[in-house]
């Protein structure tokens, strides 16, 4: 269900101390009740006897004193539901524990501590035994009627670190419990203390006495409890954050368009009574809901076919469930059945397997039963950390490697608006890929209803502000690319058949999506090689014998075809027509609109080998602006101010003029954005275009500007690690005066391909322009004041975590050179 978002219910919407209660109380009726252990109860009072408490406070209290908080968090934090299961694991380590120090263990054996003549068995050897001081989890208890134990337990310090328990997690590890116990009490020990051994059911009625209270549990079971006067914790119940928020997150949710259901370990009874008793109930759908009873029938099924397989979490059943509450699915998902084997450190790199159809949902849990579950159902998982109150609960929850971590529920409509982002994609591609390549997948599915078997993203270094891959459709190969453009404006982009009737040699979509915030292009798959990969073996001296002839035969053949097609479709424009052209989103918009004052207002310009510690020096940008600069290169030869010295300052504001989109031009058909990675190279001799993204009718001195700067100038920008270390840069203030000298140096087949675009395109379009009649005196400002917005708004060149400094002044030295050409050419 691409649109669906299914909740745990406890720890994340609502509050599971109730059912913690119920445990503590559970194991306290065990230990001092008659009925069963009976141990020394002369503590519980002045009578020296067993009796239920009655309300709210007395079973808080109590309950915490018997299983203290840490002791519950530790055992929620390995993946055991905070109701009957943490119940059992309780009562189950407790009771081995008493085992060990009976006087005479053997007359106890075969163990059956759910049988009514074994516990009397047991109550005549343990009417000295008392509880200990320190439970079985190395939790120190409180005194019965004290303070309540420290939440402080250290992760190294856990029953849970013995190797016996090593990677198990969940059902798993309490169906260990049994050889923990053949190893504590010196006897073999089958079918005791594993899950859903009769010993399970015993301590689960008890705890379901206390829980629901004896007047819902005799109308729930059909019989009245062993114990009266049980109130129920499950009337003490409060919300886990204020009922405003929780109810103002889910209604965010469905405005935004969300399915809203849960999985939860409550049976339904139980899941009901809080969402009701707060009026959270209406927002759930229960198509999309899943709880305990879902699991019992399930596992009766399986059971009455000789398969023993628990279906609770951290197995994926009940999260499937709830993507599809279908009989059908229900079905097929039995038929379909496999052991889960969940360990708490599975193999990150194995790949993920939606069983719900291809459809991505997202789950959202505080536990790691949850986030393994619900990433093993094939759902983009989310952690909220409002269940996970120790540091050892919140380092196991970290290392089930959910999706996201958020702090509590309410942030989830943020963190989902943010993720639907094809820009949270992009910036993913290259540090979490898989997660990345997931995302993209849901995101089909809610904006193309396209269900791909898969998704491959191919981060390449040229994808700057862009991503794309390969995706499986019934057996078929697609190709896919999008172009990013944060802070962008609305504008209808990809104007392929344009291009093609224009006489360009281009790929033509086969389905494209293009709205404010989504563009996307599913082409047919290309086998040719892509120009900027050529050019980038060329350079590492990978390519083949006669690559650097072929590129540049190419350049110079496509020049000569680009100068027909403009002198083809020329014409003068209007300035509200040449306004609305796309290409101008790569150029004034960035400089006019939010990119650059997100880029660069008020922040700090960080000098050229500055450490991480210590004093940094800086320049606030808007004081660098009012520079004047010099630039040498490694020659000591001025590129920049030999004769006039510009300010970065004058420069910008200039572009802002000279490029403002609303005026009369000569415009022609034209890619826009035709850089080497936007290009095949088809059978070594012609240019392929594709992600026509700005495509249109433009000025032809700004529709050769991007493959310019790009193809030539730009390699720091792909390869900013490598460059960075052969990089020497110094920067020199002197005043009002910047002097910046670098070794950065074109390779020889950038040099060929600037002389070729010098040669073959730019000097020819300049005549071509001036025989028409159509050369405006600022044209060379037009072509260099755009060349400067390259390495200026391509990307953030204060983004640490993208570009050293060095990095970041070379660019800057980089956009004066460029802007400065617009000076020094008329």
């Amino acid at each position: 269900m691409k649109n669906l978002v299914v909740f745990d219910l406890d720890g994340v919407i609502t509050n599971e101390e109730a059912y913690w209660d119920a445990a503590g109380l559970t194991l306290h009726e065990l230990y001092y009740s008659p009925r069963y252990w009976n141990l020394d109860a002369s503590i519980l009072g002045a009578d020296g006897q067993y009796h239920p408490v009655v309300t709210a406070e007395e079973s808080r209290r109590t309950s915490r004193a018997i299983l203290p908080e840490a002791e519950i968090l530790a055992i929620k934090a390995r993946a055991i539901n905070s109701n009957w299961d943490s119940c059992y694991v309780a009562a189950c380590l407790s009771l081995i524990d008493l085992l060990a120090f009976v006087p005479d263990l053997q007359s106890l054996l075969p163990l059956r501590p759910w049988d009514a003549a074994w516990l009397t068995a047991f109550r005549k050897q343990s009417t000295q035994l008392i509880l200990p001081r320190e439970s079985p989890l190395f939790v120190r208890r409180s005194d019965q009627y004290g303070e309540r134990g420290s939440t402080d337990t250290q992760h190294g310090a856990s029953l849970f670190d013995m190797p016996i328990f090593e990677g198990c997690v969940g059902l798993a590890l309490i169906n260990r419990f049994d050889l923990y116990a053949s190893e504590r009490l010196g006897y073999p020990i089958k079918d005791v203390f594993s899950r859903y051994s009769p010993f399970w059911s015993f301590c689960r009625d008890i705890f379901q006495e206390w829980y629901l209270g004896d007047s819902l549990y005799a109308s729930t079971y059909g019989h009245l409890s062993k114990q009266q006067g049980k109130p129920g914790c499950i009337h003490f119940e409060q919300p886990l954050l204020p009922l405003e928020a929780v109810q103002l997150t889910l209604e965010t949710l469905q405005s935004q368009g969300y399915l809203l259901g849960f999985a939860t370990g409550r049976t339904q009874q139980e899941a009901l009574y809080p969402l009701e008793m707060y009026g959270l109930h209406r927002y759930f759908d229960e198509e999309h809901s899943a709880t305990y009873d879902d699991i019992e029938r399930a596992e009766a099924v399986l059971r009455a076919h000789g398969d023993h397989t628990l279906l609770s979490k951290p197995h994926p059943f009940q999260f499937l469930v709830a993507a599809d509450h279908s009989d059908q699915n229900f079905n097929g998902l039995l038929e379909s059945m496999e052991r889960l084997e969940t360990t708490l450190l599975d193999d990150s790199s194995a790949p993920r397997t939606s069983l719900a159809k291809n459809e991505s949902f997202v789950v959202v849990g505080d536990s790691t039963s949850d986030i393994l579950g619900g990433r093993a159902a094939g759902a983009i998982t989310v952690a909220v950390l409002t269940g996970a109150r120790t540091a050892e609960a919140r380092k196991l929850l970290e290392q089930s490697r959910p999706d996201f971590t958020i702090e509590d529920m309410t942030r989830l409509p943020k963190l989902l608006e943010e993720i639907d982002s094809l820009a949270a994609i992009q910036r993913l591609q290259f540090s979490e890929k898989e997660k990345a390549e997931r995302l993209l997948r849901r995101w089909f599915a809610r904006h193309m209803q396209l269900y791909p078997e898969s998704v491959t993203l191919t981060p390449k270094a040229v994808s700057l502000n862009s991503f794309n891959g390969f995706y499986r459709l019934n057996g078929e190969e697609y190709f896919f690319k999008t172009h990013v453009e944060e802070q962008g404006i609305l504008a209808e982009y990809y104007h392929a058949d344009l291009l093609h009737q224009a006489g360009y040699n281009i790929v033509k979509p086969l389905k494209a999506l293009h709205e404010g915030g989504r563009q996307m292009v599913i082409y047919p798959v290309v086998r040719w090689p892509v120009i900027f990969d050529l050019v980038h073996a060329i350079e590492a001296g990978s390519a083949e014998d006669d690559g650097f002839e072929t590129v540049i035969a190419a350049e110079k053949r496509e020049c000569a075809r680009l100068l027909s097609i403009y002198d083809q479709t020329m014409m003068r424009s209007p300035a509200e027509e040449h306004a609305r052209a796309p290409i101008h989103q790569l150029f004034w918009h960035r400089l006019a609109g939010e990119r650059f004052k997100s880029f660069y207002q008020g922040k700090v310009v960080t000098l050229p080998g500055q450490g991480t510690s210590g004093y940094v020096q800086g320049i606030p940008f808007e004081e660098l602006l009012q520079y004047r600069w010099t630039v040498y290169n490694m020659y000591g030869t001025v590129v920049t101010g030999e004769w006039k010295r510009p300010t970065l300052g004058g420069l910008i504001e200039r572009a802002r003029i000279v490029l403002d989109p609303a005026r009369e031009m000569a415009t022609v058909i034209g890619h826009g954005d035709a850089h080497f990675g936007n290009v095949f190279l088809e059978d070594r001799k012609d240019f392929l275009y594709f992600d026509p993204a700005f495509a249109g009718r433009h000025s032809p001195l700004l529709d050769i500007v991007k493959p310019f700067f790009h193809n030539v100038f730009a390699t720091w920008m792909y390869f900013p690690e490598k460059v960075a270390q052969d990089l020497q840069i110094s920067v020199d203030i002197r005043g009002s005066d910047i002097y910046v000298e670098h070794n950065y140096e074109l390779t020889m087949i950038r040099k060929a391909i600037f002389e070729a675009k010098l040669h073959d395109l730019y000097a020819p379009l300049k005549e071509m322009l001036g025989t028409k009649n159509d050369l405006s005196a600022d044209w060379s400002e037009v072509v260099w004041l755009a060349m400067m917005c390259c390495p200026l708004l391509t990307m953030n060149l204060l983004d640490v975590k993208r570009l050293p400094p060095a990095l970041c002044w070379l660019g800057l030295a980089q956009a004066i050179e460029m802007g400065n050409r617009s000076l020094n050419e008329g």
